[in-house]
């Protein structure tokens, strides 16, 4: 069992909420994975799988109007956004996908998930379905490529919604997290290359306020979808978004910018990171909202009221 700063260290690799994945895995110890029935079982009715520039990537596109682009964050998918994007898609055209390796898209050819890869893909995907102006959302890793993508792309951007995201290097206290989620992840580093489903239980119980949404469900499909990635990254792993460039793409974001924040977000917090941000952000149009009762893991955990939140900007700004 990891102790002391080897305890910290597992712990902070598994808890970045920049990190797209948790790298090192040995293909021997992990699993076998039926990749073809995991597909068939995590698509929606909407799926629809595209290349960019040799990258399969998972998506969706549904509903008409303006276009709002969703972007999930650490270990999620675009599952995440199911709540959003079944209300939004009433009156918007909602796009979101899987950011590779994760979901059900595929690795990259070259092995790079890194930020600026991030970047292409979301430009590309802007490109192949024919988006001219669109709003993007991005939450907590997800804010990493979003503030660079508005940074460098802004006029393809209506508004931007930064939710949730590092500003600046993490700074994690694995003294404070719970004993269960710390015995978790010390017997995670037993088996590198696979999760058990107790370690993704632990992870959402500490991000998520409302412990109901919870879910033996929503458990299996972080197990299953998060193994399928350590799989696919096991010849290539990825490296963690760099949250310093952060810091200064916000001051190159001149968009409108709602920055979303969780109340009870334990380590990007409200006093720390938003405050922060909207200090760098060199958009006039700005605003820091706050959602209480709501955590890290905000599109699962408090989706309605953040939402209702955050209509007041998307109504004003997506055209």
């Amino acid at each position: 069992m990891a102790t002391g700063k080897a305890m910290h260290k597992t712990i902070r690799m598994a808890m970045t909420f920049g990190a797209v994945l948790l790298a090192s895995a040995a293909a021997a110890q992990t699993p076998a994975e039926d990749r073809a029935a995991l597909t068939a079982q995590y698509t929606l009715p909407g799926s629809k799988f595209v290349e960019i520039d040799g990258q399969p990537i998972h998506y969706m596109d549904e509903g008409k109007g303006p276009a709002i682009m969703l972007v999930h964050g650490s270990f999620a998918s675009l599952r995440q956004w199911n709540d959003w994007a079944a209300k939004l898609r009433r009156h918007y055209r909602v796009i979101r996908f899987d950011m590779p390796p994760a979901g059900l898209s595929g690795r990259s050819p070259l092995g790079d998930h890194g930020p600026e890869r991030q970047v292409a893909i979301i430009e590309g995907l802007r490109r192949k379905l024919g988006v001219g102006t669109m709003l993007l959302v991005a939450t907590s890793s997800g804010a990493v490529p979003g503030a660079a993508y508005a940074a460098t792309h802004g006029e393809h951007l209506s508004g931007f919604i930064f939710n949730n995201g590092a500003v600046g290097p993490l700074k994690l206290d694995a003294s404070k997290f719970p004993e269960a989620l710390k015995r978790a992840v010390a017997q995670d580093a037993s088996h590198k290359g696979y999760h058990e489903e107790d370690y993704w239980r632990q992870i959402l119980l500490y991000n998520i306020e409302d412990k109901s949404k919870v879910t033996t469900a929503l458990v299996r499909e972080w197990t299953d979808l998060n193994n399928r990635a350590l799989q696919l990254q096991a010849d290539a792993p990825v490296t963690a978004p760099p949250h310093e460039r952060t810091s200064d793409d916000l001051t190159h974001i001149h968009v409108p910018t709602l920055f979303l924040w969780s109340a009870q977000d334990h380590e990007v917090t409200v006093a720390g990171d938003a405050t922060r941000g909207m200090s760098l952000l060199a958009a006039r149009d700005k605003a820091l909202v706050v959602v209480p009762r709501c955590g890290h893991m905000m599109p699962l955990d408090c989706s309605d009221r953040a939402l209702a939140d955050a209509m007041p900007f998307i109504r004003r700004v997506a055209r």
